[in-house]
């Protein structure tokens, strides 16, 4: 094939591939720390569901799996930590740690085990690192969908207008062997001070 045919062709093969990348970028969630900017300018009610739940990160143990909007979180025995980062978590935003700090937030996830070793309960943790957090919060989970909803008090932060990661914790209760939830979504309802 001569240069001036082979030459041609292949610079179309390349911005081909770079356009359909870039194609399926756009489409695919920005995932990493979630904030409000979705949500209302007030952060009253912020809601984490669809495919922005790609946000959620695994740690050793852990298996995740996002498909049709539901996030299945798996779990190992061993995977159960009291560090709430060494867990499946979500990373909060700049943002949303400023509005919540020194706030009651009333969070709720729709939960439901998985089919085939699912968790008979799961458990929530909202950390702010050095500052604290709130503690483990479990519930009993029922065979199908449902709303768990708890009221919490999240930490001030140790010096104003400094940020740290905020991580929201959700993981099963694995006795043994290994256990998992479906997550469908994650409301935020700033309620006040504390």
């Amino acid at each position: 094939m001569r240069d001036i045919v082979f030459y041609p062709i292949i610079a179309v093969v390349v911005v081909a591939m770079v356009i359909g990348s870039l194609y399926l970028g756009w489409q695919q969630p920005k995932c990493g720390p979630f904030g409000g900017a979705d949500g209302p300018a007030d952060y009253s009610l912020i809601i984490l569901k669809g495919q922005d739940l790609c946000r959620m990160d695994g740690f050793e143990g852990y298996d995740l799996d996002l498909t049709d909007n539901i996030l299945t979180i798996r779990s190992e025995a061993t995977a159960n930590y009291a560090d709430v980062q060494r867990n499946a978590h979500f990373r909060l935003g700049p943002d949303l740690e400023n509005v919540y700090a020194g706030h009651k937030l009333r969070i709720s996830l729709t939960v439901k085990p998985t089919t085939g070793s699912g968790a008979e309960a799961f458990e929530f943790n909202y950390s702010t690192g050095k500052a604290g957090d709130t503690g483990w919060i479990k519930f009993d989970l029922k065979p199908d969908w449902d709303t768990y909803t708890a009221e919490v008090d999240i930490p001030r932060k140790l010096l104003e207008n400094t940020v740290a990661l905020d991580y929201l914790s959700v993981r099963p209760v694995v006795p043994d062997k290994s256990r998992g939830i479906e997550l469908s979504e994650i409301r935020f309802r700033r309620l006040g001070k504390w």
